[in-house]
């Protein structure tokens, strides 16, 4: 699990300062949605890892999950890595050095670049001699596994959307930090169907409930399997890291 810091919830704050005010002139009008994307080019995430240099310093196969937020530019910020295999230190650090100089290609949501909160999972392994690297937009253990072509509905900030009124601290966990993990279901447009509490830390403190209740009014980029968008079913995670004030993120 990641480590919690007493940090607030920056990342909200972050957001809404980054909403455009209207029709943005970079958006992508032959397509609807579109999620984040790492892309090909010099600063994507999986050109910046220097897998070559891990190798040398003794880095074995190892696996870290991360998550960040990408601005309507695509600049990414607010990184952070929270759940890793055993000896994956190097590459942990290498992740979390390298993704707030990547660059994304923005997400597209009804023809238009919004900023979006990503989740995704950093696979490095060593083959004949060689290093090797895969990076995955979700953490599906059996999408991972299968190496399917999937990418994981991701949480997005959209002018207009009034329902969203964002997350509060439960009241009882004010001295805590927490998280909670919900199960998600999201259809083919984006909005939120169900979502179910699979876990939460510390137990019994509410901050399940605080998450799957306000998540059912956000918006999301749909999830995208093999290039077209899908309804789907799909663990997501809150952090909740301040020092336990409440707080609202709308």
């Amino acid at each position: 699990m990641r480590t919690l810091t007493t940090e607030p919830l920056r990342f909200f704050a972050c957001f809404f300062l980054l909403l455009p005010l209207g029709r943005n002139a970079l958006a992508e009008q032959s397509q609807e949605y579109r999620p984040a994307l790492l892309g090909h080019h010099r600063r994507s995430l999986v050109n910046l890892i220097n897998t070559e240099s891990l190798m040398k310093r003794g880095q074995k196969d190892a696996l870290v999950m991360f998550e960040c937020g990408v601005s309507q530019l695509g600049n990414a910020y607010d990184s952070r890595t929270y759940r890793e295999s055993p000896g994956s230190e190097m590459l942990k650090q290498e992740v979390l050095d390298r993704l707030n100089q990547a660059q994304f290609e923005p997400a597209v949501y009804r023809h238009t670049h919004v900023p979006v909160y990503i989740q995704g999972t950093v696979n490095f392994f060593i083959r004949d001699g060689r290093p090797h690297l895969r990076i995955f937009l979700h953490q599906e253990e059996e999408d991972l596994k299968a190496g399917r072509d999937f990418i994981a509905p991701q949480f997005a900030f959209i002018p207009g959307n009034t329902k969203f009124e964002g997350f509060y601290y439960p009241p009882q966990a004010r001295r805590h930090a927490g998280l909670a993990a919900v199960k998600l279901e999201v259809d083919a447009t984006g909005k939120v169907q169900g979502a179910h509490v699979e876990y939460e830390h510390p137990p019994g403190m509410g901050f399940g409930k605080q998450t799957a209740g306000p998540i059912r009014d956000a918006l999301f980029i749909p999830g995208f399997r093999n290039g077209k968008p899908v309804a789907c079913r799909f663990t997501w995670t809150m952090i909740f890291t301040g020092p336990g004030r409440q707080m609202k993120t709308g």
